[in-house]
């Protein structure tokens, strides 16, 4: 089945700049990322969210929290799609793709974790994909581990369509599912909602309906930041469990940290 959405590659940050010349070269975005990988990594457990009075969200009870990880990392890849056979081949992060076409996007971790995936739709609001309670993906979960690859539609694909142009995807690789609630903390009930319908909370928006204004995503972008995100496209592949054509895109910083943002991009002619 065909579906309408859409991804080719601008990131929310940029590798560090060139180091000084008597200084050692820094490890890139992927020696990062698979230095930083747990190969057995139970997701991290979720911290439940109380409702204050009245349905509004309500922080947890103060613990220790030990969801950061050192260099949180995502490794992604476009996917040309059949839509008839079903038949899948690498495509180019910068590829110039055509009306008709059919894609998808395969994501790894290097570490468990909550993976959030959203659209922007041509009025400017964000659709969330992953997850979703949409019949086409109600049964694709969020949860990522380490070396488990992701695909997104797990058995369908996002036909462009015209008119061209570009189509912005918002990927959020979370440790803790609670720090996302800003993503979702303007997301409008359906009008069809009963007035004493309890309120959906960050863990339980994945409606199909749901609609994520911008400010809320540009708000997850200054709250994640760009400032240590380094990024790097392998065209060939450097080992046998690689896929060509990947991107990595890697927290740098010497400080653990819970969350992972990036803005993906696909254009299409």
């Amino acid at each position: 089945m065909r579906m309408r959405t859409v991804v080719s590659v601008i990131l929310l940050g940029a590798a560090a700049g060139a180091p000084a010349q008597q200084q050692p070269e820094p490890e890139g975005a992927r020696e990062l990322y698979y230095r930083a990988m747990v190969q057995k990594d139970p997701p991290p457990p979720v911290r439940r969210v109380a409702a204050r009075s009245g349905g509004a969200p309500a922080q947890a009870p103060a613990a220790p929290d030990n969801t950061g990880a050192m260099h949180l990392g995502l490794r992604y890849n476009l996917v040309l799609v059949n839509a008839d056979s079903g038949s899948a081949q690498s495509a180019a992060p910068d590829r110039m793709f055509r009306a008709g076409e059919c894609f998808a996007i395969d994501i790894e971790s290097n570490r468990a974790g909550f993976l959030y995936v959203l659209a922007k739709q041509s009025s400017g609001s964000w659709q969330p994909l992953l997850p979703s309670t949409d019949p086409d993906m109600a049964t694709e979960s969020n949860a990522i581990v380490p070396g488990k690859k992701i695909r997104i539609p797990l058995e369908h694909c996002f036909e462009l369509r015209n008119p061209p142009g570009v189509e912005t995807l918002f990927v959020v690789l979370s440790r803790e599912p609670r720090d996302t609630f800003e993503l979702y903390e303007n997301i409008k009930a359906p009008a069809t909602q009963a007035p004493d319908a309890p309120r959906r909370t960050a863990a339980t928006v994945q409606m199909a309906d749901a609609r994520v204004t911008d400010g809320a995503v540009a708000h997850m972008r200054e709250q994640f930041g760009s400032r240590d995100i380094a990024i790097k496209r392998v065209s060939q592949p450097l080992g046998s469990a690689e896929p060509p054509e990947s991107v990595y895109v890697v927290n740098s910083s010497s400080s653990p940290s819970s969350n992972l943002a990036a803005q993906i991009e696909v254009h299409h002619r």
